[in-house]
């Protein structure tokens, strides 16, 4: 009988999105071995029968999100209620969320780093992470430009299909250039992507985008890739339990937990510094989009229309470096990436990255990485292994 019992105190109702649920299950799954019995819910399932399970389940803790409503009658069910990822003030409810003044700082400083001077905001408009977000990004940056979009559902947090918002690109078209934008979380970081591309402006030379929660389906998916703030998602549902464990003890949480964010992935969309001359961006925005065609200065200068001698002046004043150089700056770097990223060839390699042979490649590799692409592919696999 007195078995029986401890089973049922770690009964654990995951009443969560599908996006949650596939953050969260990876660091709750160790414990799925230590006694713990978690049973995972739609959040969004049919109301009456996700209260009907549940009461007839009967877990002696349920965690959840916040959603209007729907919190106060789960905690109605007698058991203790943890929501994550949030800090949403809801009596008698504990929480469990990610430092998002910390992320606003973090996205701050990262495109101060790559020489941003103008600075803005989007995010979901009501959202209670979003302000704290903005927040933080102004402790760092001062007051900025906020764009605020409408509430989309949850539910297609994946998806994307949307039509470019007509407003957000009227709005991006007046902001002084170069821009440094913080999205708030990836969806919303990628339709920032989109308007930009509609608005004419040149990812990331005059705007450069950061979000949050580094989500790979939407982030490897835009154009370019989507920098975001990796979260500790893993570490994030130890807490929930760590909680759950001093709520049963009898001694629960008076504050909301907060876990920082770990790191900036840094992808393409702030993956150069800011450049205030419209001529340089203009070159590396086709530099960037036709690397492998680009044989010579003069080629390139004749293609955004202007002489190899205005192409070099621009660039010595604007970036201290010749375009020779930032050729093999860029070939280099997209040599490191499909090296690190995909199995092609070296041959193959070489020959998306512009040079002419493997073995220009190799030399051009070898001056400034300091090892032969193959050495270079086989310790990052090493390290990361």
């Amino acid at each position: 009988m007195r078995h029986a019992k401890q089973e049922h105190s770690r009964r654990i109702a995951v009443v969560q999105s599908s996006v949650n649920v596939r953050r969260l299950t990876p660091g709750f799954a160790p414990f799925a071995g230590m006694g713990y019995d978690f049973w995972i819910i739609d959040l969004y399932r049919q109301r009456d029968l996700l209260l009907k399970s549940l009461t007839e389940w009967k877990p002696s803790a349920i965690v959840t999100e916040w959603l209007p409503g729907l919190t106060e009658e789960l905690l109605g069910l007698g058991c203790p209620v943890v929501l994550v990822p949030s800090d949403e003030a809801v009596c008698g409810v504990f929480s469990v969320d990610i430092d998002d003044l910390a992320i606003g700082r973090l996205a701050a400083e990262h495109l101060v780093s790559r020489g941003y001077r103008n600075f803005a905001f989007v995010g979901r408009r009501g959202a209670h992470y979003a302000k704290q977000r903005l927040e933080g990004f102004r402790s760092v940056v001062g007051d900025v430009p906020v764009y605020w979009e409408e509430f989309r559902d949850w539910r297609q947090y994946d998806e994307y299909w949307r039509e470019p918002d007509e407003d957000m690109v009227d709005w991006l078209a007046v902001q002084a250039m170069p821009l440094g934008i913080f999205s708030a979380h990836d969806p919303t970081g990628r339709h920032v992507l989109e308007a930009a591309a509609q608005a004419g402006l040149e990812v990331p030379f005059a705007v450069g985008v950061i979000s949050a929660n580094d989500d790979e389906t939407v982030c490897e998916m835009a154009r370019p890739a989507l920098s975001s703030i990796r979260l500790p998602w893993r570490r994030l549902a130890a807490e929930v339990v760590q909680a759950l464990e001093r709520i049963w003890n009898g001694i629960p949480p008076t504050e909301p937990i907060l876990i920082p964010p770990l790191e900036v992935v840094a992808r393409g969309s702030s993956s150069y510094e800011a450049v205030g001359d419209p001529v340089v961006r203009r070159a590396m925005q086709y530099l960037v989009a036709h690397l492998a065609a680009v044989n010579s200065v003069e080629e390139w200068a004749t293609r955004i229309g202007v002489s190899r001698r205005v192409l070099e002046r621009h660039f010595q004043d604007g970036l201290g470096r010749s375009p020779h150089a930032m050729i093999q700056h860029e070939r280099v770097e997209r040599a490191k990436a499909l090296l690190t990223t995909t199995d092609l060839p070296v041959g193959m390699v070489a020959e998306r990255c512009g040079f002419q042979s493997n073995e220009r490649l190799t030399v051009n590799f070898r001056a400034v990485v300091g090892v032969p692409p193959v050495s270079y592919r086989r310790d990052f696999r090493g390290k990361s292994m």
